[in-house]
């Protein structure tokens, strides 16, 4: 009887001896699975309601941009935040755009002449904005197109950073410069006799002009409307930018016109429209009287101090 109980106590310490391991063990987890601990990087990212940006040449391209830095709680099924982690860091601005624009961060859109090249920036998950803004070469007859402008937010110490793509959509512009040939803005001519000069015509806009044409207003007073003004050619067709031509101007003053200084302003414009105002030239045209009506009025003033004569000696008689 004793034998057998000692047996049985052997039997029960070798088996607690053998599952004792696999019981004290804790549960395995699987390769796919994460402990709740598990957390993921911190990560920046930068984005932006409006990538494309429209405007002629000579526009301010501004691009408000939207920055997010934070650090990201533990993974899904975690119970808690990381919220032991909150820090800061800086990160750096990096612009990359076409040749010969002007390129530059601003803390606001209020604020464009405090340029920035990086800021320090708090993993609170709220966002931060800052401006992105572009000049283009305007100057250079830029062609208009699409222009691409790259924005690179990186943390100084390279353990994370973001990209965004923006585009600047320069439209065409239409501008004219007008001026005589010889840059004065005054001709002298006799009553009844054409005054002639030329205009010079530039195109100094970003794409071709269809049409440019010339109007003019006549000087104001009695008979105004007897003055001839024409024009050749009376219009311009095709000029491309950066080209100029010629308009050649006749101005014919009444034959019964005074003598005087008289005021013609020419008036410009295009097709399509002129995209700033467009320019006039006021000219002041000096008439003289013809010879003839000189003679004319110094004989009609003979003939009537001829006539009071007479009639003096007349009325002295009596």
């Amino acid at each position: 009887m004793r034998k057998r109980g000692l047996i049985l106590v052997l039997l029960t310490i070798m088996l607690a001896g053998a599952l004792g391991p696999v019981l004290l063990s804790p549960p395995s987890v699987g390769a796919d699975e994460a402990p709740a601990t598990a957390m993921r990087p911190d990560r920046i990212t930068a984005s932006t309601k409006y990538p494309s940006v429209s405007g002629a040449a000579d526009t301010r391209f501004t691009f408000q941009i939207e920055l997010m830095y934070e650090l990201t709680d533990v993974l899904p099924g975690g119970a808690q935040a990381d919220t032991g982690r909150l820090q800061a860091r800086i990160f750096d601005f990096e612009l990359d755009g076409p040749p010969g624009w002007r390129l530059f961060v601003a803390e606001s859109a209020w604020q464009l002449d405090k340029r920035i090249g990086a800021m320090q920036l708090r993993a609170l998950g709220v966002p931060t904005n800052v401006t992105i803004v572009a000049t283009a070469p305007w100057w250079t007859n830029l062609e208009p197109g699409n222009y691409p402008i790259g924005l690179r937010v990186a943390s100084r110490d390279g353990a994370i950073e973001d990209s965004l793509e923006l585009q600047a959509v320069v439209t065409a512009w239409y501008g004219i410069d007008a001026a005589t040939s010889t840059g004065r803005l005054n001709t002298k001519t006799v009553a009844g006799q054409p005054a002639t000069f030329d205009l010079v015509i530039a195109n100094t806009g970003s794409d071709t002009l269809d049409k440019v044409a010339v109007s003019s207003s006549r000087p104001t007073g009695i008979a105004n409307q007897q003055w001839q003004i024409r024009f050749d050619p009376d219009a311009i067709i095709e000029l491309a930018p950066g080209d100029q031509q010629q308009i050649t101007v006749s101005i014919t003053p009444p034959e019964k016109a005074i003598s005087g200084d008289y005021y013609v302003t020419l008036n410009f414009s295009g097709d399509p429209n002129i995209s700033d105002n467009p320019p006039s030239l006021e000219m002041r045209v000096t008439v003289d009287t013809q010879p003839v009506w000189v003679m004319s009025g110094i004989l009609i003033v003979i003939l009537a101090f001829g006539g009071l004569l007479y009639s003096f000696y007349a009325l002295r008689k009596r």
